[in-house]
Formats: C-alpha cells, sequence, structure tokens
C-alpha cells in the first residue's frame, strides 16, 4: 500500500544518504573509539597482517591475534594513512555502516508490509526504530569491533530471500538464493561470530516452503554459496594457520583439529553462558533491569524478552487454530522471518550467548512484534476492521512503551579526539628488540614504537597459562630466552601476573628505564587518565 507520509518517506532516494549522515554524525558524537578490543587486537592485527608478522610474532594479542584480519584492515589503513590527521573523518567514515545497516532493515519491514499487504505508516515505522535502536546496534555505531558490517551482509541476505514469498515467482530464485548464501557466508568468514546467521536461513527458507522438496533444494544451494563464500573470505587466512598450528581455526575449536600448540579445548569464551536451565530458557528477561549479565557493562533492553513473548503468543496461538481448525496456516513470509530469528537466536545461545554478536536478531525484534501483532489481531475474533486496527494498535503501543522506558545503553569505551587519528606515543626501541606484552590489552601499542617493524613481539597473558606444557607457550619462553639483543616489556600496573611468568623465564631479570605511555585512547571523555600506569620498560636480564 502507497501513499502515507511513512510509505512516501520509507520509499524516498533521500532515505539512504540521510541515514548514512545520521551514522555518520552519532558516530562522531560519540568520540574516538577506544574499546578493550581495539586496543588488545584490532590494530594490531591489521598491522601484523600488512607487515606479515604472522610468523615473526608469537601471541602478541592473546587468543584474538589469531583472528582473521581483513575487517580490520580499512580502519587501521585510512587511520594510519590518509586521515591520519583527520579523526572526526574516521569516525564519520565508520558510522557509515550503522547508517546502511539501518537503511537495509528499513527496506526489509517495507517489503514485509508489500508481501503482507499492510500499509507501511507509523507501526512499520516503530518497527525499523526498535531494531535500530537497539543497545547493541545503536552502540556499535563507529565503532571499530565490525558487527554491523556483518549485520549489514547478514540483512542483505535475508532481504534478498523474502520476494521469494511474496506469491510472486522470480525470474531466477536459485540464483537469488546463492547470492543470499554468499552474503551470509562472507560475514561468517570475515568474523566466524556471524557463522550463526547461514544455517538459520537455510533452516528458515525450507521452513517457509513447509519442509518440502522444492524448499530443500532452495536451502541447499544457500547452504553451498555460503560454504564457498567462508572459504572465500576465510580460507587463505585458515591455510596459514593450518601450515603454522595445525589448526585452521587456531586456537578455537583445537578440540577437533588437536593442533600442538594448545590442549585440546574450545577456545570460546563461555563466560556469558547462561549458568542454569531457566536462564538458558529465559535469558531475554535477565535484560529487562539494568544488569552485567553480558560482562562488564551495564545494559537493560526488553525487545527481545518482548520479541520472545511475541512468538511463543503467534506460535501456541497457531498450534490452538490448528487442532481447533479455526484458523489460517502462518504465511510463508511469516514463517521465513520467525524460523530465522528463532533459530539464529537458539544457534548464538548454544555457541556465545554474547549478545554483541547477535545484531542481526536485536534489528529484526521490532518487526518480529509487528508481525506477530498484526497477523493475530487480524485473524482475531473480533468484529469489523476498526475493533482489529485498534486491537493492533492498543497491543504495539504496550510493546513499545516498555522499550522505550526500561532501556539503558552501555559504552564500550570512548575517548575525546586528538590532533591525530591515532594520537599513540609509546616511545623507541633499539633496531632487532623484542618485546613482550605483558597481560592485555597492551598489543595496539607495538605499531606505534619506534623501530617496531625490524623487531619481535611476543605475549604473555592467560593464554600461554592454558597453553602451558604446548607449543604456543614453548615457543614465548624460546623467543625470550634465546633471544640476544635490546629486551622490553609493555606492561600496566596490573600485570604482575604475566611479570612474574617472564621472571620464571629470565630468573633475576628487572624492569629499567620505564616510561609511561601517552595514548589517547587511554583517556574516558571526560578526560580520566585510565592508562593504569601503562609503560614501556627496558628488561635487564
Amino acid at each position: 500500500m502507497k501513499g502515507g507520509l511513512f510509505d512516501r518517506f520509507a520509499r524516498s532516494p533521500l532515505l539512504l544518504p540521510a541515514l548514512l549522515l545520521l551514522g555518520a554524525v552519532i558516530s562522531v558524537a560519540r568520540g574516538q573509539d577506544a574499546a578493550w578490543d581495539l586496543k588488545n587486537y584490532h590494530l594490531y592485527n591489521a598491522w601484523a597482517f600488512l607487515n606479515g608478522r604472522l610468523h615473526v610474532d608469537t601471541a602478541a594479542a592473546g587468543l584474538q591475534g589469531y583472528f582473521n584480519p581483513l575487517l580490520d584492515i580499512p580502519y587501521f589503513w585510512l587511520g594510519t594513512g590518509v586521515l591520519k590527521d583527520a579523526p572526526r573523518v574516521l569516525a564519520a567514515f565508520q558510522g557509515l555502516w550503522y547508517g546502511g545497516t539501518v537503511f537495509v532493515l528499513s527496506r526489509i519491514v517495507l517489503r514485509y508490509t508489500v508481501q503482507r499487504g499492510i500499509p507501511f505508516d507509523w507501526k512499520a515505522a516503530a518497527a525499523v526504530i526498535v531494531g535500530a535502536t537497539g543497545t547493541m546496534t545503536l552502540t556499535q555505531a563507529g565503532m571499530s569491533t565490525n558487527e554491523l558490517p556483518l549485520a549489514l551482509l547478514v540483512l542483505l541476505g535475508f532481504y534478498l530471500v523474502m520476494p521469494l514469498f511474496a506469491g510472486e515467482e522470480p525470474a531466477a530464485p536459485l540464483h537469488r538464493v546463492a547470492w543470499a548464501g554468499v552474503l551470509c557466508g562472507l560475514a561468517a568468514g570475515l568474523k566466524p561470530t556471524a557463522i550463526v546467521y547461514a544455517p538459520a536461513l537455510t533452516l528458515a527458507v525450507w521452513a517457509a516452503y513447509e519442509w518440502r522438496v522444492a524448499g530443500l533444494k532452495l536451502a541447499v544451494v544457500i547452504g553451498l554459496s555460503s560454504f564457498a563464500a567462508f572459504v572465500l573470505a576465510y580460507g587463505i587466512w585458515g591455510w596459514q594457520l593450518w601450515q603454522l598450528t595445525g589448526n585452521p581455526v587456531f586456537p578455537m575449536f583445537n578440540q577437533l583439529f588437536h593442533s600442538p600448540w594448545m590442549p585440546a579445548t574450545s577456545g570460546t569464551d563461555r563466560a556469558l553462558m547462561p549458568t542454569s536451565v531457566a536462564q538458558a530458557v529465559f535469558y531475554p528477561f535477565w535484560w529487562l533491569h539494568e544488569n552485567r549479565s553480558q560482562g562488564s557493562n551495564k545494559f537493560a533492553d526488553p525487545r527481545y524478552a518482548l520479541a520472545m513473548v511475541t512468538l511463543f503468543a503467534y506460535a501456541a496461538y497457531h498450534l490452538y487454530g490448528r487442532f481447533a481448525r479455526t484458523t489460517l496456516r502462518a504465511s510463508r513470509t511469516n514463517r521465513l522471518l520467525f524460523v530465522f530469528v528463532s533459530s539464529s537466536y537458539v544457534f548464538w545461545l548454544a555457541l556465545y550467548s554474547i549478545l554483541r554478536y547477535a545484531v542481526p536478531i536485536e534489528t529484526l525484534t521490532g518487526l518480529v512484534i509487528l508481525a506477530g501483532v498484526s497477523e493475530m489481531s487480524c485473524a482475531a475474533s473480533v468484529a469489523g476492521a476498526k475493533w482489529r486496527t485498534w486491537l493492533s494498535t492498543a497491543a504495539l503501543v504496550a510493546c513499545l512503551l516498555p522499550i522505550a522506558a526500561m532501556t539503558r545503553y552501555t559504552d564500550w569505551g570512548h575517548a575525546p579526539f586528538g590532533h591525530q587519528t591515532f594520537d599513540i606515543h609509546p616511545g623507541e626501541i633499539e633496531p632487532n628488540s623484542l618485546v613482550v606484552v605483558l597481560s592485555q590489552p597492551n598489543a595496539y601499542l607495538t605499531p606505534f614504537l619506534d623501530n617496531a617493524e625490524g623487531s619481535r613481539v611476543v605475549g604473555i597473558t592467560w593464554l600461554n597459562t592454558l597453553g602451558a606444557g604446548f607449543e604456543l607457550e614453548h615457543r614465548v619462553r624460546e623467543d625470550i630466552v634465546s633471544h640476544k639483543g635490546p629486551m622490553y616489556a609493555l606492561l600496566r600496573d596490573d600485570s604482575a601476573v604475566a611479570a612474574a611468568t617472564l621472571a620464571s623465564y629470565l630468573p633475576g631479570m628487572k624492569f629499567d628505564a620505564c616510561q609511561p605511555v601517552t595514548s589517547q585512547i587511554e583517556q574516558t571523555k571526560r578526560r580520566r587518565n585510565i592508562s593504569e600506569g601503562l609503560r614501556l620498560c627496558k628488561i635487564v636480564r
């Protein structure tokens, strides 16, 4: 249905530039990205890849130093190159990912309303806003963690398969679903935390075809194309890891690959997994009030709980109707949406339970609520279209009010802008030095050390402790003990455990000539120093 104000805005050619500008403004307003992950590995990984250091350094950034670096390269390259002296411009560039993601979400909601024959009115616009303002989605605007580029690819894949269920026959359905699989596979290859979405889309397409053979064929195409794209995006890096360690996803899932570098453990972060069966089943209800169930950052978000209630209510309603033979079967469009969101959530819950990896799910919570409320109200036994409209409006408002009242946002870490994009000055080391990074997140300093390119870097973190007695720990020890030239350490006040490990390798060693590190991203936006004594020290044997 066309003609309304919201519908015209959703179809306007100005929507994309407006949303891109919005993303840029939000990113600049939030300040310089100074997240823990940025300081731990996003900058280091890009520098190490561009300088071919996989076989030179050892575990400099701990476990995360072995992640695929491709997504980190543009941010590092721009920030140390053409935008070196334009930190706000780089922040604006990073914000474009948010604008692009919201644009694709708006197109998904628009396409949904067209396929379901409902107007793109304020309710549809609210579905877009609910998804776009989720606690994980909005707080990732401008960040280097790369959750939004992945969400953009996944949502584009979902968008591509939607016309298959519009009652129209697309010219090349296999071509369309193949590209959808490619997009989801690329997301997984660039950052394997997105690996849950390709199988979820595969199940959703098959379910939307009511588990028929025709749907299975399309699901197989999605599966094969996503796997091919995953290999394309991850294959070269995985091959290098395989050659070095014997595990293409090192150090993850080593219980399957048995690399001699580490024990047979999964390596995945289980700290945020549900701690009980009840919490596993009702995890979204833990997020209704401000808490730290997702780590050190406080947040609250009722979107997931409301979407879960909507899905359960919708399923119960249609299950009852099927037994009572009083309702129609769910539309294929709704089955596609609901199965994709539900299966993505289940896979995510089982594998990670880290909420910022669920941005594609979060962006669709508003549409899930809209879809469930609209269809159940239209099918309800209420006399007259006017009353059905009133019922759907009241139900949607009842969902929007707690979202507006209860949402609490977190901050992953921002600093005031400096004169340079990376206003980081760790100091100078002598040529042919060995730099020991003690604990995390300190590896980001190594690209900015004078003479870093001609030196080697090793890290001592919890990963070394986990791998005690295995090849990785042996290599770190050998690199340190056998080095004949100058040695330096990057450490903080809380690096005592790592320093003790270093001392066990070099009995009698001491730190000398320690110099504090100057780094813009060791400040909060209120210019409070949070460096915790970050310093560069000479290691004296």
